[in-house]
């Protein structure tokens, strides 16, 4: 039977890569990456540690992707993969939060194949780790989301991911009494912070997030933890 494992490669360091996605990847016959409009994070994370003969580019234009897109993905994968064969589908992050891999897979008749997906490290978790503070605490409650409803939840914290539309997002949820953390191109060299609103409302920037908490922010501690590192805006 062939096989399908689908790899989650975290925010986008190589380091930050798995034992058991480095150990798929060197086994795999072929490897399937989703190509932005001739870019891929998800290839710049792993590009020294594959085979570039085995890799083959799958194009999500990522702000207008269909249904269609996710077919004709598993259709090219389902006809390369032959009988015994290994191939893997790598994906930003962790394939299961909002993520293109659990699409593809979705829309696939996977009945041919046995599938494994292996977990990634998500960017609100590298994010918060790199900014050394807790993204919720016992009794606590948490909302990951990419939108805010039109009543935003009483949770303690909320990851709000790809804010594009930062303004209106920052309002909402000050008014609805969190203490915000913007964080933009984590793990890159690119990387920046801020708890200022001022400095981050106008910014419309597909890799970014903001958690928002009841507890405030110690800017301080965090300028001092990511020194060298981050960019404070």
């Amino acid at each position: 039977m062939r096989k399908l494992v689908g790899i989650g490669v975290g925010p986008g360091a190589a380091d930050l890569l798995t034992l058991r996605a480095l150990c798929y990847l060197e086994k795999a016959d072929h490897i399937f990456i989703p190509l932005n409009r001739g870019k891929s994070r998800a290839y710049d994370t792993v590009k020294d540690v594959v085979d570039n003969d085995k890799v083959i580019f799958l194009d999500f234009p990522m702000t207008e992707v269909t249904a269609g897109h996710y077919k004709k993905a598993f259709q090219r994968i389902d006809e390369v993969t032959k009988a015994g064969e290994l191939s893997c589908l790598l994906t930003l992050g962790d394939g299961t939060i909002y993520a293109t891999l659990i699409e593809v897979l979705a829309v696939g008749d996977t009945r041919d194949f046995e599938t494994e997906l292996v977990p990634g490290i998500p960017a609100f978790l590298a994010g918060i780790n790199g900014v050394v503070e807790s993204l919720t605490r016992k009794g606590e409650s948490f909302l990951l989301t990419d939108h805010l409803d039109d009543a935003i939840p009483s949770v303690d914290t909320i990851a709000l991911l790809k804010t594009t539309r930062a303004e209106e997002s920052v309002h909402r949820l000050m008014e609805a009494g969190f203490h915000l953390l913007y964080l933009e191109e984590i793990e890159t060299d690119q990387w920046a912070a801020s708890t200022d609103p001022e400095r981050f409302a106008d910014r419309k920037h597909y890799m970014s997030m903001i958690i928002g908490r009841r507890r405030p922010w110690n800017m301080a501690a965090i300028q001092k933890h990511t020194k060298g590192r981050v960019r404070i805006l």
